[in-house]
């Protein structure tokens, strides 16, 4: 990951305070995602040159036009990486230790070497918060899942995909608006929502510099006022 999160990017056009709260909720759920990748935080527009986009699309998403995003929008409403995550949470909640908690992943599940990596990354990402002590993540944060991940990717998506002409702006904004719907069903609040993206985060990298970039950019909107 390239932090982009010294600072967090509001867009103060007075335009954005007339959103309608579906909009302003499905922004807000991309927050974590907004920062990571340097684009403005409260508005569809996303701030950045359409060729830095267009490039982040490619080797990030794999989308070069609007076929492929349109393909990895419904991947994500539809599954993400919710289903993965459901698999493996009760054995990250009942196993002892990550050699027992792989093993009992291979028991239960052959040829799936991918899904044990993230597994992996996972236990250590509990372990890791567990001594570091900030923030806390609950057995509540943890059984809400990584909807937040699944869906800060489908708002991040819809916006550099608009403003790289993929897709038009009021498909951005109904693929925004589906995402803030899908969340509701289960996160509350803006701290539930960069939660569920941190957990997701974790969960897709092994590296510590990636974590310690997911807390620092969770810290700064936790204490951010918009």
């Amino acid at each position: 990951m390239k932090s982009h999160t010294k600072s967090l990017r509001f867009n103060h056009n007075p335009l954005n305070l007339i959103l309608g709260a579906r909009r302003k909720q499905g922004l807000r759920i991309g927050y974590m995602e907004a920062a990571l990748n340097g684009f403005y935080l409260n508005c569809i527009k996303t701030g950045v040159h359409p060729q830095q986009l267009a490039q982040l699309l490619s080797e990030k998403f794999h989308c070069i036009d609007t076929i492929s995003s349109s393909q990895l929008f419904l991947f994500l409403i539809n599954e993400g990486n919710r289903s993965s995550y459901a698999i493996m949470l009760p054995y990250l909640l009942s196993t002892e230790n990550l050699q027992q908690f792989e093993n009992t992943i291979r028991e239960r599940f052959y040829g799936i070497d991918r899904f044990i990596q993230q597994g992996r990354n996972l236990y250590n990402f509990k372990e890791y918060i567990e001594e570091r002590g900030d923030p806390i993540v609950w057995i509540n944060d943890l059984e809400r899942g990584v909807i937040g991940w699944d869906m800060a990717q489908v708002v991040g998506l819809a916006r550099a995909a608009k403003d790289c002409g993929y897709i038009s702006r009021e498909q951005a904004w109904e693929y925004i608006e589906q995402a803030s719907a899908a969340c509701a069903e289960i996160l509350r609040t803006p701290e539930e929502i960069d939660k569920s993206f941190l957990i997701g985060g974790a969960m897709k990298s092994n590296k510590i510099e990636d974590w310690e970039e997911l807390i620092l950019c969770y810290s700064l909107l936790r204490n951010s006022r918009e």
